[in-house]
């Protein structure tokens, strides 16, 4: 069975190295170029922890594409008090030999238009490189065979805040524009990746190189998470989004009609689900989006612990 070609966009920080190792050791996908996006740390620092990631995985022929550096409204905001100040943790990676290829706007439209209906797509970041892409060209996320978004809290609490996940919370007005593209998507939100976590144990007992770096990275994260959640361990949000593209039958999905708070002072980044009694679907308000709802879990862990922390 050939592979699916596969689109990264991301914010380079602890979770998404993870998600790009899945990727590189997962046969079923061909990572034909990743895109960055500001987020979890400054757009230049995202674009250079991926070149220098991806040339420490010896596949420094997958094409890097620097985007947005800012919102599409509202100011930056970052979460290296989670990710360290680099943003991968206390790893040190060697400096990359490689530049960006270009702009992440223009690659992601330039791909989806020359390959309809081939492409998936999975974001991991804020969403202000696909809102722009199809601001620029309308229609163009329907160009790709699946659009697999890491964001929003659906039937959850946030984890920025109270109700808010940390990329719709970043840019809640590129989302809410994505999720109106009516692309065919996947929106895996809080309510499957906070189900499961990378035990610290875990971690402890793998060998090898790429455990060791996954050791470094994550000792900020667990650190942060053990505080708050009273647990020795990480959640691994952007592999669980990876996860519904590479293996769905293991993800419980539900459509439901959704939209995004964009100016509430404190709600602002909040998944709103209408979930009223009405007669008809033309009275609701939102758009109709595919949300994992629940995962396999044990399942999933233990694919990403064989391809990333054993491999």
């Amino acid at each position: 069975m050939p592979a699916t070609p596969l689109i990264m966009d991301v914010d380079t920080g602890v979770d998404d190295a993870l998600a790009l190792l899945l990727a590189l050791s997962s046969p079923e996908v061909e990572l034909v170029g990743v895109s960055t996006v500001a987020g979890n740390v400054p757009l230049q620092r995202t674009t250079d922890n991926t070149l220098r990631l991806l040339q420490w995985a010896g596949r420094d022929d997958v094409p890097v594409y620097a985007g947005a550096e800012r919102p599409l409204v509202r100011d930056a905001v970052a979460a290296d008090d989670v990710h360290g100040a680099t943003g991968l943790g206390a790893s040190h990676l060697p400096e990359a030999s490689t530049s960006p290829a270009g702009d992440g706007v223009e690659f992601l439209l330039n791909t989806l238009q020359a390959r309809p209906g081939e492409v998936t797509l999975v974001a991991t970041g804020p969403l202000t490189n696909l809102a722009r892409a199809e601001a620029q060209v309308p229609g163009v996320l329907r160009q790709a065979r699946q659009v697999i978004i890491m964001g929003g809290a659906v039937q959850v609490p946030g984890n920025i805040t109270p109700t808010a996940e940390f990329n719709f919370y970043a840019d809640p007005h590129a989302a809410r524009q994505v999720l109106a593209s009516e692309a065919e998507m996947v929106l895996v939100g809080l309510d499957v990746t906070e189900q499961i976590w990378l035990e610290q144990a875990t971690l402890q007992a793998c060998t090898g190189t790429r455990a060791a770096f996954c050791r470094a990275a994550c000792e900020p994260v667990i650190a942060f998470e053990s505080a708050h959640y009273g647990f020795a361990g990480m959640h691994v949000h952007d592999p669980v989004a990876l996860g519904a593209a590479l293996w769905p039958q293991l993800f419980r999905t539900q459509q439901l009609w959704i939209d995004v708070e964009t100016t509430g002072e404190l709600t602002v980044g909040q998944v709103v689900v209408d979930q009223r009694a009405l007669a008809s679907d033309q009275e609701r308000l939102g758009w109709p989006v595919t949300c994992a709802m629940d995962v396999e879990q044990a399942r999933l862990l233990e694919l990403f612990t064989e391809r990333v922390l054993q491999n």
